[in-house]
């Protein structure tokens, strides 16, 4: 995480260091003291007094507890994430059942209709009969006379 590496904090760099507070690179060296022999760390490459030294575990340890904030907000969106996800299917359940429950209004509707049609047709076809029924009876009493 080396994103972390460009913070300065009141005139520490955090994390990994790519540039000295002089603006000089940076560059990785191991120890050949006694005290500390092969431990690696950075180094302004001017390798002047003052300029920057960091030991390797420290820029590691601050790029450590710089990411566990930002893990922990986007640990926190995940879980918002999740339940929002776990809502939506929740409506896309209820939807879809809302749906089913229109479908079958409609196939009862549907069916109403055509039962209202059929009665309607044969209200009008009893309606036909019996006026033509009548016109053939005045018909025959015309044609009697």
């Amino acid at each position: 995480m080396s994103s972390s590496s460009e913070i300065n904090h009141g005139g520490e760099i955090r994390g990994f260091p790519v540039k000295c507070e002089c603006g000089l690179r940076v560059k990785p060296y191991l120890s050949k003291t006694q005290e500390n022999p092969g431990r690696p760390f950075y180094r302004c490459i001017t390798k002047k007094d003052g300029h920057l030294f960091k030991w390797v575990e420290d820029a590691v340890c601050e790029e450590v507890e710089d990411a566990i904030p930002k893990i922990e907000i986007i640990g926190r969106k995940l879980t918002n994430t999740i339940t929002e996800v776990d809502e939506l299917k929740t409506l896309i359940k209820d939807l879809k059942e809302g749906v089913a429950r229109s479908e079958m209004e409609i196939k009862k509707w549907k069916a109403l209709m055509m039962l209202c049609f059929v009665c309607v047709c044969f209200v009008v076809i009893c309606i036909a009969f019996l006026m033509f029924g009548k016109a053939m009876k005045s018909k025959s009493a015309f044609t009697s006379m």
